[in-house]
């Protein structure tokens, strides 16, 4: 899968991408219009190039950080229902295990989270001046 399409219409035409609006995930559009590119989905959000990516990437983070709560919340339910005597429902050995699994499956997902940096901070680390987008 590509996320444009082989050949972007620089007529102003449009055509569809791989891509999904990140405020609603609808089906991304792309149009070029002179040396710029433009993105909008049927909804009718729209995005520059600079503005699409910095979107995804937010969108990739909250992601991520729902799937970590979403781990630890699991941990925290499996050893309190251990801790309360209610883990025989599954077993309290799977139970713990499942619990630690979980406790490691969102530390995992936090180191991905803080290691990761999107293209505006790496322009900074590069040794760019200000905050302007890619």
């Amino acid at each position: 899968m590509h996320g444009l399409p082989e050949s972007i219409p620089r007529d102003g035409g449009e055509a569809f991408t791989g891509l999904v609006c990140p405020d609603c995930s609808g089906n991304i559009v792309v149009s070029a219009h002179e040396a710029h590119l433009s993105f909008s989905c049927r909804v009718g959000h729209t995005y520059a190039l600079a503005e699409i990516t910095m979107a995804k990437e937010a969108a990739l983070e909250t992601v991520l950080w729902r799937a970590v709560f979403s781990f630890e919340e699991l941990a925290a339910l499996l050893a309190d229902l251990d801790r309360q005597g209610f883990a025989d429902t599954f077993g309290v050995e799977i139970c713990r295990a499942r619990s630690e699994l979980a406790r490691e499956q969102a530390s995992r997902l936090r180191t991905i989270i803080e290691t990761d940096r999107p293209l505006t901070e790496r322009r900074r680390e590069n040794g760019e001046i200000g905050s302007s987008p890619p």
